[in-house]
């Protein structure tokens, strides 16, 4: 649907490698396996985390125990103007929780109407704080982390800062990105990106639908921010799929080891508190990573929060604290070799839909649970229901349930094959009534 755009050469992309080479490369694509099936709601809750009453000031979050291990956490933000008398709303939220001494990374997605309280303010929307804190010159940053150390128990080290002008830049500056979507979204979506958005006329609805595409900065930005037919959690999915597409556009460059020798541009591109040494003290983590030791989070609707009326009438998510204090517990406890070699199942997609896409549209969805998908190269004639087989015989452990609920499969079509000498533990075959918007 969209051409390639030419990139450009390692020393202009450089010039606005602002978060991504000094944050991403930590990272490591950190958006591989999403580990929300570990998380339990507590059983029974202790009453300094129950909220009655949303609207009133709660008690401060307990501290998060983060036992015997060194973790650095980092707040990635960002903003939605560029107008340094304006601070704006923080609509990007993400915070990275870097455990240097088991070398894994956590990432949790914040919602930008999280209902929490803002110390020396009022309960009111997360994305609110950062604007809060440079009205009373306590600056952005420091009340932003105040109000997540209070109503999350997480000490933020270190913040990063851009606004979306930015984004759309460093996107054009890596030639585009690819990405795989698998909702199709309509919003409306200014014409071209320099028409005046204050007249109506320039506006036009646009459709993104199911497949492959390749994003120049406009469009992976209206694909960021788009809200009319998806949700504020679908949104912070996106927000990592855009960064898993950014991490693959770097690697392409060969721009990952490169980190002193950007770091001039880097600290004039993004507001951020971190010096280059607080940056390499993190990369022997960076080169230690591999898919196994990287975990995704993000809050679940009637578990981590629910919906909630403010008194302005406003549509809120407050948190359930108990639950969200199990879920940080979770973050910051590196998973066992076991559960990498359990969480990390081999499936072989084969794809019968007519639709070529769909097979990696079905793979990014896969890798997202934690899965190790791979695209057969086999061609197979059309049939209209996706099928799988079970090479594993497995019933205590099985990620069956897993795969059947990411791609809705019907228990009827999975056949079990038990095969204790296997090159893939599942093989998928996508039929052409296979929905790829599996989320909700």
């Amino acid at each position: 649907m969209f051409a390639p755009l030419k990139p450009l050469t390692k020393s202009a992309a450089g010039s606005r490698i602002w978060l991504i080479v000094t944050l991403i490369i930590v990272v490591c694509f950190a958006w591989e396996g999403q580990a929300q099936e570990e998380i339990d709601i507590l059983e029974s809750l202790a009453p300094s985390l129950v909220i009655t009453d949303p609207d009133s000031v709660p008690p401060p979050m307990p501290i998060v125990d983060e036992g015997e291990y060194d973790i650095v956490h980092i707040l990635l933000l960002g903003s939605d103007t560029a107008n340094p008398l304006n601070a704006g709303r923080t609509d990007v939220m993400v915070i990275l929780s870097v455990n240097r001494t088991a070398n894994t990374v956590s990432m949790l997605s914040l919602p930008r109407d999280l209902y929490v309280y803002i110390p020396g303010e009022r309960v009111y929307r997360l994305n609110s704080a950062y604007g809060f804190g440079e009205q009373r010159d306590i600056g952005g940053a420091a009340l932003l982390k105040q109000t997540i150390a209070y109503n999350l128990g997480l000490t933020i080290d270190h913040y990063a800062r851009v606004d979306f002008s930015d984004f759309r830049a460093i996107v054009d500056a890596l030639g585009g990105i690819d990405i795989a979507v698998d909702c199709t979204i309509e919003d409306w979506r200014l014409t071209t990106p320099d028409l005046d958005p204050t007249i109506e006329a320039n506006w036009e609805m646009f459709t993104l639908p199911v497949g492959v595409h390749m994003m120049d900065g406009d469009l992976a930005l209206w694909y960021a921010r788009s809200r009319r037919t998806t949700s504020d959690f679908d949104r912070g999915r996106r927000h990592q799929a855009l960064l898993r597409a950014l991490w693959r556009r770097i690697n392409d460059l060969g721009l990952t080891g490169q980190v002193a020798e950007l770091w001039t541009q880097v600290v004039g591109a993004v507001e951020t508190d971190m010096s280059l040494q607080d940056m390499i003290s993190l990369l022997p983590v960076a080169a230690a990573l591999d898919s196994a030791h990287i975990r995704s989070y993000t809050l679940r609707p009637n578990h981590e929060v629910r919906s909630w009326l403010s008194p302005e009438g406003s549509s809120v998510l407050v948190p359930e604290r108990a639950a969200l204090q199990r879920l940080e517990e979770t973050m910051m406890q590196p998973p066992s070799q076991r559960q990498f070699v359990s969480e990390s199942p081999r499936v072989l997609i084969v794809n019968a839909s007519g639709f070529g896409a769909l097979s990696r549209v079905a793979a990014d969805r896969l890798a997202w649970e934690g899965f190790a998908p791979i695209i057969a190269d086999e061609s197979a004639p059309y049939q209209d229901r996706t099928t799988m087989t079970d090479y594993t015989g497995r019933t205590k452990g099985s990620s069956l349930s897993l795969l059947q609920r990411a791609l809705r499969i019907d228990e009827g079509r999975t056949t079990l094959e038990p095969m204790a000498e296997r090159e893939v533990d599942f093989r998928i075959v996508l039929g052409g009534q296979y929905s790829a918007c599996t989320y909700g």
